[in-house]
C-alpha cells in the first residue's frame, strides 16, 4: 500500500499553494485569530453562523476555521501511486466554499500562489509563484462543509489554541487580536481588520460582499465555462486516445503497401534496359515519399507507367503503380477516414484547450476587479477602522506578502494626518 500519514502545524499549511480564482480555487481567503477570553461573544458567533457564513462567501472567499478533529486532507500523487495519502493538518479547517477548490499543487496547479517563503520540499521564485517541487508531490484539497461538524465548544478551543501560530505567521501582535486577516489572492496583499468594535465576522463580511457582488455574476458565468471546457478536456482526450491506434493502423498499411510496391520496382527493374530501368529505380525512390507528384514529373511518371505496360510479364505492377500515385495525389494517409477522425478530434481538443486559456484569462481579470482590498478597507471604514501607519507588526513573520492593518486610530491620530476613508 502507497499511503502515508503527516501532520502539518498551522504555519506549514499557510505556505502551502492555493489555487487562485482561474485554477479553480478562491480570490481571497478568511482568517479569524480570536481566543474565548479575548472575545467571546465574537467567537461564538462565529461558530454559530457557520451556516450563514458559509452562503454568504460562497465562491470568491474561502473562510477557515481550525477543525478540533485535525483536518484530513486526500490527496492523489501524480505518478506511480494507486493508494491516496492522508495529511493531517492541525488546526486548520476550511469553513466555507466547495470541496476540491483547495489545490495545492504547484506541479499541478502551476498558477497556484504561496503566502509563505519557507516550504517544505520546495522552493519560491522571487515573485511569489510557486515554482516545482524538489520532486513527486501529492495534490492536496481541503475539505469543506456548509454545517458545523462539531460542538460548539470542541470549535471554539481548537481556534483559541491555533491564535498562536497565525499570530506567528501574518505578523499579528497582541493589540490587535481579536482580528480577521482577508487573503487576497489574486492582489497577492493581506488585510488584518481589528474586531473589537465590529458586530460579527458575519457583519464584516456581508459588507465585503457587498462591495464586490456586482463582479459575482460574471464570475459565475466564466467558472460554469471553464467547468464546462474542463469536463470537455477529458471527454477530447479520451476522443484523441482512442482515435491514435486506427490512425497509426492506416498509416501502417498505407507505409507497408508503398514499401512492397518499391520492392517489386525495384526487382522489375532488373528485367528492362537500362534507360527504362533507370526510370523504375527512380520510381521506386519517388514512392517513398507522400507529397503529391508535382508538373516537373508528370513526363518521366508517365514513362515509367507506359515502360511498364509495354513489358508483357509487368501484371498488375502499372494498376498498382495507379493505384498508389491517385493516393499520393489525394492526401494520403491524411486523408484515410481513421487519420482524418484524430486530426478533427485534435483539432477540437486544441480549440478546447485556447477556450479553457481565454476564460481562465478572463477569471483572472476578474479576480483583479473584485479589487477585494478595497472592498475590505470599504467595509472597515463603516465601523469607523482606519489604516494605521504603525501597527506594529511583528517580525520576522512567515507571510511573504504586504499586510494592511485596519483599526480604530489612536486618540492623537487626526492631528498626525490620520484620515477616515
Amino acid at each position: 500500500m502507497y499511503s502515508s500519514d503527516a501532520d502539518l502545524s498551522v504555519e506549514s499549511f499557510l505556505s502551502l499553494p492555493f489555487r487562485t480564482l482561474s485554477q479553480g480555487g478562491y480570490a481571497g481567503m478568511v482568517f479569524l485569530l480570536a481566543r474565548t477570553a479575548d472575545a467571546p461573544e465574537l467567537q461564538r458567533g462565529f461558530f454559530q453562523h457557520w451556516s450563514d457564513i458559509d452562503d454568504l462567501t460562497g465562491r470568491p472567499l474561502a473562510v477557515f476555521s481550525p477543525s478540533p478533529e485535525g483536518l484530513h486532507l486526500s490527496a492523489e500523487h501524480p505518478h506511480g501511486f494507486y493508494e491516496p495519502e492522508t495529511i493531517s493538518v492541525r488546526g486548520v479547517a476550511e469553513a466555507g466554499g466547495h470541496s476540491g477548490r483547495l489545490f495545492m499543487s504547484s506541479r499541478e496547479s502551476p498558477g497556484s500562489v504561496r503566502m509563505g517563503t519557507a516550504l517544505r520540499g520546495g522552493r519560491v521564485r522571487a515573485d511569489g509563484d510557486a515554482a516545482a517541487p524538489a520532486g513527486p508531490g501529492p495534490r492536496l484539497v481541503a475539505e469543506a462543509t456548509g454545517v458545523r461538524p462539531y460542538g460548539l465548544e470542541r470549535h471554539q478551543r481548537a481556534l483559541t489554541l491555533a491564535v498562536s501560530a497565525m499570530q506567528r505567521f501574518f505578523g499579528i501582535p497582541e493589540s490587535l487580536v481579536p482580528c480577521a486577516v482577508i487573503v487576497d489572492l489574486e492582489q497577492r496583499s493581506a488585510s488584518a481588520v481589528t474586531l473589537a468594535d465590529v458586530g460579527s465576522v458575519y457583519d464584516l463580511l456581508k459588507k465585503i460582499m457587498t462591495r464586490i457582488e456586482h463582479v459575482l455574476p460574471r464570475i459565475d458565468a466564466a467558472d460554469a465555462e471553464l467547468v464546462a471546457a474542463l469536463e470537455a478536456r477529458h471527454r477530447l482526450r479520451d476522443l484523441v486516445g482512442r482515435s491514435r491506434a486506427p490512425a497509426a493502423n492506416a498509416r501502417a498499411s498505407w507505409a507497408a503497401q508503398k514499401r512492397r510496391l518499391g520492392a517489386d520496382l525495384e526487382a522489375f527493374a532488373g528485367r528492362l534496359a537500362p534507360a527504362e530501368a533507370g526510370l523504375c529505380l527512380r520510381m521506386a525512390e519517388r514512392v517513398e515519399r507522400d507529397d503529391p507528384v508535382a508538373d516537373d514529373e508528370r513526363a518521366w511518371v508517365r514513362a515509367v507507367l507506359a515502360a511498364l505496360v509495354a513489358t508483357g510479364a509487368a501484371g498488375r505492377l502499372p494498376r498498382r503503380l495507379r493505384r498508389t500515385l491517385a493516393g499520393m495525389n489525394g492526401g494520403r494517409p491524411g486523408q484515410d477516414e481513421a487519420p482524418r477522425r484524430l486530426a478533427a478530434a485534435m483539432a477540437e481538443a486544441a480549440a478546447n484547450e485556447d477556450r479553457i486559456g481565454r476564460v481562465k484569462s478572463r477569471l483572472d481579470a476578474l479576480g483583479r476587479e473584485l479589487r477585494l482590498g478595497e472592498a475590505v478597507a470599504g467595509a472597515a471604514a463603516e465601523f469607523g477602522l482606519t489604516g494605521l501607519r504603525d501597527p506594529g507588526l511583528r517580525e520576522p513573520r512567515g507571510l511573504a506578502w504586504p499586510l494592511t492593518v485596519l483599526g480604530e486610530p489612536p486618540p492623537h491620530a487626526l492631528s498626525h494626518g490620520y484620515e477616515r476613508s
